[in-house]
């Protein structure tokens, strides 16, 4: 029956006095917007079947059947046919045969959609009396039902709310999909005609908007993070989420730098978008964050997962140095930190491959491992460890090279033994050889004859207290490091290594007009240092973890200086050094001095009872002890000691720190690149380097050999013992560190018999 015919025969019945229902069901919403728009006029009361549905999903079916049964008007009711659907086939086709059965006070429309295959009823009196009304038309397709939670609502555009608009939705609703904000269960609808799906809440809706979602478990974040992140995202992808909140995706790696000072829902939307989407130029971050179940694991999986890795696995150079360039940011994490170090303790000897130089905590377990097997490891071996581990740590026990094989020797062990903790008995036999030769005598000139030559025009002075020359190999390297140039002396203090009587560079520079600087920092930490460094407290030398950071703070601050032009040069000038084995050795001597030992026992004030003791030297009203014994009576050391006469209290720096001149020109002398020899001879080289500098030197076959400067200027002396044999060699010109030029060659030649002359 077509719309018009239908809309003549309610009109009909409207006007009689016949008192029945009529079904009216319509095949689109179309027809049936047209029908209730054609009877919305006058005294006709559209009613929504909604008015008898409660917010928990129930319809108050027997409250609606007494609306229309004592209806004393006309009645169109409307909205029915989901409610109806949604409880079943049974359900429906009773209800609507109930209705139409009725006898009813006024007249009564039933309007449904869709309905029509339900309404087939034995009784022919309905179709008789004109009760069902089918409207021929085009269908509609069939709508499905979403019940999402009312937390998701404002990320459903025209959802709508409540329940009782289940009925008006599914009647007007142009989508496919309609969306009902409501608590109510889907599992009540068992038998429901109408497809019902249920979004419990964001995390569901979220994975249909975009399926990649779905790698983030739904456990890794509550309900409202979820519903926020729909909120964020709308009717876009996750992608857009990224690039809003963090740029881009290819840029998530970078992100991490400024995770600690996100908020915790900006945290957590990292989290999902790094597992979602992983990090592509940092595959540690995604490996770290593999398993972990909240963003509040982050920081945690950065500092551990390190450790699952097996230190010979391919890949773990480069895990290690991707961690590390992610842990720069994460240095205020200390409880994480402190967690780590507990932790990689389970790798034992292998611990070390796995530390940083990134925190203090780290830094001090690097120390405890070398307590524990520094000793298994040469220099040389620990140096290539400590180069990836703690680089400022390599750099103290790097080779420096001082122009007397004695220091050399000396110094490259005694910082070795620094470091591992404890005294070597071939060590000690040296320092008992040197408590009784004084070889530092004629070794090392005494300062004031190597200070006083200094230029100090347009120079500033700084007085470092109780720097030794065991740093210069550090000193070094971080002056390359920052692009300053550095020439080093070396000399001795005056005796007793006190810094009363070290201090005569003061009234040079006072008179010169060179403006001075003390730093204390480092004579502090010596003497005092702190509850961690008291050795009574803490055996490991910890403290040298400070020592280099107050050094590098000094040469930071020197270079900025230079390159803003306050100064042309630095000079740094220490009164003494001072010994860490000393206090390792915990020795007394057996002598009862009259008078109290000072500085921790290192020297005792002369008298006239006593006899000088073994091992002690007489200088300025004191004996000085140049082993490591202490006099009886002095208190003991906290960390480190001076007031003696070994090697590393009584020599002492002066470096000149300048700016770094590039392509400084170095050669050998045209004259000396062959080199005849006769018997029991040796070269000599001559060469040309365009600075003046106290450590220009060449390497020939890995040896240094040390550089004389000679009465032209810029011209240099070079003996080679090790380079006798026939042939050609190569050498590098270097100054200190620094390599001037490589692979300058000449040739040594054996001379003939008639070429040797009985009268040389």
């Amino acid at each position: 029956m077509t719309l018009d015919k239908i809309e003549k025969r309610i009109e009909t019945l409207l006007a009689s006095d016949k008192r029945w229902p009529i079904l009216v069901d319509f095949p689109n919403k179309s027809d049936m917007k047209s029908f209730l728009h054609h009877f919305n006029v006058g005294k006709n009361e559209i009613l929504s079947a909604g008015e008898f549905c409660g917010k928990d999903g129930t319809m108050k079916f027997e409250e609606m059947s007494n609306r229309i049964e004592n209806n004393e008007g006309n009645l169109f009711l409307v909205n029915l046919s989901a409610y109806l659907k949604l409880y079943g086939e049974n359900v429906l086709k009773n209800t609507l045969k109930a209705i139409v059965s009725k006898t009813i006070k006024g007249h009564a429309v039933i309007v449904t959609y869709q309905c029509r295959e339900y309404m087939k009823y034995s009784d022919s009196r309905f179709l008789e009396r004109g009760q069902i009304c089918i409207v021929d038309s085009e269908f509609d397709e069939s709508s499905s039902i979403c019940m999402i939670s009312p937390a998701l609502a404002e990320a459903f555009y025209g959802a709508y709310i409540g329940f009782e608009k289940v009925g008006e939705a599914f009647d007007t609703s142009k989508e496919n999909t309609i969306y009902i904000a409501t608590d109510v269960n889907k599992q009540i609808f068992k038998m429901s005609l109408i497809h019902i799906s249920q979004l419990s809440n964001g995390y569901d809706v979220l994975c249909l908007q975009d399926s990649r979602l779905k790698n983030a478990p739904e456990s890794i974040g509550n309900d409202n993070q979820w519903n926020e992140l729909l909120k964020i995202m709308g009717s876009s992808d996750f992608s857009f989420v990224v690039e809003s909140q963090f740029g881009s995706i290819g840029g998530l790696v970078e992100c991490i730098k400024n995770y600690p000072n996100y908020s915790d829902t900006k945290k957590w939307l990292y989290y999902i978008a790094l597992t979602v989407l992983g990090s592509k130029n940092n595959s540690y971050l995604t490996y770290a964050i593999t398993g972990i179940t909240s963003y509040k694991e982050i920081p945690q999986a950065l500092f551990r997962a390190l450790i699952t890795i097996d230190r010979k696995n391919v890949n773990f150079p480069k895990m290690y140095e991707e961690r590390k360039e992610i842990l720069r940011f994460y240095t205020q994490y200390l409880n994480e930190a402190v967690d780590f170090c507990k932790v990689i303790s389970s790798k034992q000897e292998e611990a070390i491959y796995y530390l940083t130089d990134l925190t203090q905590p780290e830094k001090e377990k690097v120390i405890d491992w070398l307590d524990v097997y520094g000793k298994k490891y040469s220099t040389n071996e620990l140096v290539n460890i400590l180069n990836v581990v703690f680089p400022n740590l390599a750099a103290y026990l790097s080779h420096y090279r001082f122009n007397k094989d004695l220091l050399n020797t000396y110094f490259e062990s005694y910082k070795y033994q620094k470091v591992i903790n404890r005294i070597l008995p071939s060590f000690e036999v040296i320092v008992e050889e040197q408590a009784l030769n004084l070889d530092f005598v004629s070794v090392l000139k005494p300062r004031t004859q190597i200070f006083d030559k200094i230029d100090l025009a347009g120079t500033h002075a700084y007085f470092f207290d109780a720097l030794g020359v065991e740093y210069l190999g550090f000193i070094q390297t971080k002056c390359n490091e920052y692009g300053l140039s550095v020439n080093i002396t070396c000399g001795r203090c005056e005796l007793p290594s006190l810094t009363c009587y070290n201090k005569e560079f003061l009234q040079v520079c006072n008179d010169m007009g060179c403006p001075v600087t003390s730093i204390k920092e480092l004579d502090e930490i010596k003497h005092h240092g702190e509850d961690s460094f008291d050795y009574e407290k803490v055996k490991t030398p910890i403290y040298l973890i400070r020592e280099l950071e107050i050094i590098d703070e000094l040469l930071r601050k020197i270079r900025v200086s230079i390159i803003n032009n306050k100064y042309e040069k630095a000079v740094i000038v220490s009164d003494h050094g001072a010994s860490r084995l000393a206090v390792l050795h915990e020795t007394e001597n057996i002598w009862q001095m009259e008078t109290s030992g000072v500085h921790s026992g290192r020297c005792c004030p002369k008298n006239e009872i006593n006899t000088k003791p073994d091992f002690a030297i007489e200088e300025s009203g004191y004996w000085i002890l140049a082993n490591y014994d202490r006099f009886r009576g002095g208190r003991k050391a906290n960390v480190e000691v001076h007031g003696g006469a070994t090697l590393e209290e009584v020599a002492v720096p002066i470096i000149e720190i300048t700016r770094k001149i590039e392509g400084i020109e170095a050669f050998i002398l045209e004259e000396y690149r062959i080199v005849s020899l006769a018997a029991m001879e040796i070269p000599v080289l001559k060469i040309y380097v365009g600075i003046i500098s106290s450590n220009i030197g060449v390497m020939v076959n890995d040896k240094y050999y040390d550089a004389v400067s000679t009465e032209d200027k810029y011209i240099y002396k070079i003996e080679l013992p090790g380079c006798t044999k026939k042939g050609v060699y190569s050498v590098e010109i270097v100054n200190g560190s620094d390599v001037l030029s490589r692979d300058n060659l000449f040739e040594v030649k054996k001379k003939g018999f008639t070429e040797v002359s009985l009268f040389d």
